[in-house]
């Protein structure tokens, strides 16, 4: 069967129908039966009939045997975007509307198997669909995915309600996923071209000290690395008021116990205070300005030679001799906090003491002193140049130098001799001393219970909680390198909140893979072959999608069939219990 077109002449006028056709061959010869006439071709396209039509007739084409479609790591994105049931939970926040081609739900499902499968820019999602498994693994054809529905679907304002049910559905269905403890950092995704209204892509610093146009974005992770709360903040906010909206977010959607773990920019008295008073347990870095170093040198005789040896071991250091290896001191003792409204929080800091961190404190300082001399060498040789002629221009200069980490080490006199200036110099050894007294410690503030009834909270037990930190950076580098989101373009904030959403939907079921895989292997068991060369290796989310590259289907008279497949495909399919869709090609 196949559609035509009849053209009828009625009173004067043309007007043209859309027929369904069937051919049969009668006594050698083919005829047309029309098997139902679908009515004026100018209603149907007006009223988007047509196009409704066109939309089932693609979920129903069968491409004839022969036609190949690419599989690669879609087989295991799909299985995730399944157990998780991404289009069931957007679908319900967001219903179809009447004449809708596609769901909210399935478009989200094939956005975020897009960011894993082809990790581009937002661009042509309808050609990678074409040639990929889209509609064989997610039900959706490639005539489906126009840019004109993508972003009309990306405007629907739910991603809030989305990211709440999706946490709820990670931490339930998802052993990995348990968020009994979670660990938040911000950073910053920069966005490119000219933007005049948008709230969300502002000018804002980023790590690197610069300021770009970007989109903050917040997550929160599970000590296995799955992130299951990802949250959009305007490019422009600070550190706190983020943290505070996830931390009463996560705490209102989760059970009673919570233990949140952040960097610095949660490390001021009033927020842990906030989190103290909504029974939130933490592990957050002090900032320099909550005197947290005053009060060690008050209430800890003896300094750091006070402190006890922590049998701490890095991941990275295991390698290395006992002689070489980071040398690690601390001490927990009790930090009290009144807020504002006369309530005492009991606090304890953990004071932490590393040689590592000391080198690195002691080599900055050295490099801000050696960069300070010689912008002052620099004003010695142009004295009574075009910008040092009179004492008030080097004075004010030098005001500028000395400032941030070599204020007060350094000691600088000016004056004037035969009407032209002069500068002197030299390095404060006491201030410098006095400034490398506490090199290397740093406080963690924590309200975290004792182990058991029996075990006291230590210093060690602090942390090691606070060093799986680095589980929440690496999944952001994930976000930036992996799954190449950058650059983004979008000029509409709902579009952005539901572009960070479908990442966050990407970067769930990354962590998931990784996190299950090593869970069925066991702590610290490699797989063998998971690296291009064939070599074993700790397996991450990255290397199980690349082992799967080049796996295709073939449409034959029989139905499908999928290439036969490698012994680590078929290693990694049985740890994480994802069944073949279906059958394997005959070697």
């Amino acid at each position: 069967m196949y559609p035509k077109v009849k053209t009828v002449r009625r009173g004067g006028r043309s007007y043209e129908y859309l027929e369904l056709v069937e051919g049969r061959r009668e006594g050698g010869r083919v005829r047309q039966h029309v098997v139902a006439n679908l009515g004026r071709l100018d209603e149907l396209v007006a009223g988007g009939q047509l196009e409704q039509l066109a939309a089932g007739l693609a979920r129903l084409h069968q491409p004839p045997p022969g036609t190949r479609r690419h599989v690669g790591p879609l087989l295991i994105v799909a299985h995730y975007l399944r157990a998780l049931d991404v289009a069931g939970i957007v679908d319900a926040v967001i219903p179809r509307r009447g004449r809708a081609l596609a769901g909210h739900g399935e478009i989200t499902a094939v956005l975020a198997a897009s960011r894993l499968c082809s990790p581009a820019p937002l661009y042509d999602i309808a050609g990678w669909a074409s040639s990929a498994a889209v509609a064989e693994l997610l039900g959706v054809p490639a005539a489906l995915l126009n840019d004109d529905r993508l972003g009309r679907s990306l405007e629907a304002p739910a991603a809030g309600d989305v990211r709440g049910r999706l946490l709820l559905a990670a931490a339930g269905g998802f052993a990995v996923a348990g968020a009994s403890r979670l660990h938040l950092d911000l950073t910053a995704v920069r966005f490119a071209g000219s933007y005049a209204g948008p709230a969300l892509a502002e000018k804002g610093r980023a790590a690197d000290r610069s300021i770009a146009r970007q989109v903050k974005t917040l997550q929160a992770t599970v000590p296995a690395g799955v992130p299951v709360y990802f949250r959009a903040h305007s490019g422009a906010a600070g550190e706190p008021p983020a943290f505070m909206a996830a931390i009463e977010a996560l705490a209102a959607a989760l059970p009673p116990g919570l233990v949140i773990v952040a960097d610095s920019g949660l490390g001021h008295l009033e927020n842990l205070c906030a989190a103290d008073a909504a029974n939130v347990r933490f592990v957050v870095p002090l900032r320099a300005g909550t005197g947290w170093a005053d009060r060690f040198r008050a209430s800890v005789d003896g300094g750091l030679a006070t402190l006890e040896p922590l049998d701490y071991l890095s991941w990275r250091e295991r390698g290395l001799p006992p002689a070489r290896r980071t040398r690690w001191t601390g001490l927990l003792a009790p930090f009290p906090v009144t807020s504002d409204d006369g309530t005492v929080h009991d606090l304890q800091a953990a004071y932490i003491w590393s040689s590592e961190e000391a080198a690195s404190v002691a080599a900055a300082r050295d490099r801000a002193l050696g960069k300070a001399e010689a912008a002052l060498t620099r004003i010695r040789n142009g004295l009574g140049g075009r910008y040092y002629k009179t004492r008030k221009q080097v004075d004010a200069r030098v005001a500028q130098i000395l400032t941030g980490p070599v204020k007060d080490l350094i000691t600088v006199r000016t004056g004037t001799r035969a009407g032209k200036p002069v500068i002197t110099w030299q390095r404060n050894q006491q201030a410098i001393t006095a400034a490398g007294e506490l090199g290397g410690l740093y406080a963690l503030a924590t309200n975290l219970p004792g182990p058991g009834s029996a075990t006291p909270l230590t210093a060690l037990d602090v942390l090691k909680t606070y060093k799986d930190q680095w589980i929440a950076e690496q999944r952001h580098r994930d976000l930036k390198q992996t799954l190449k989101v950058r650059p983004v373009f979008l000029h509409n904030d709902d579009r952005i909140q539901a572009l960070i959403a479908v990442i966050g939907i990407a970067l769930l079921i990354f962590g998931l893979i990784e996190a299950e895989l090593r869970a069925a292997l066991g702590p610290g068991v490699p797989l063998p072959g998971i690296l291009p060369e064939g070599r074993a290796a700790k397996p991450t989310a990255r290397a199980v999608l690349a082992a799967f590259d080049g796996l295709q289907l073939t449409y034959t008279p029989a139905g499908i069939v999928l290439d036969h497949l490698s012994p680590v495909q078929r290693q990694i399919l049985a740890l994480l219990n994802i069944p073949l869709p279906w059958p394997e090609k005959p070697t």
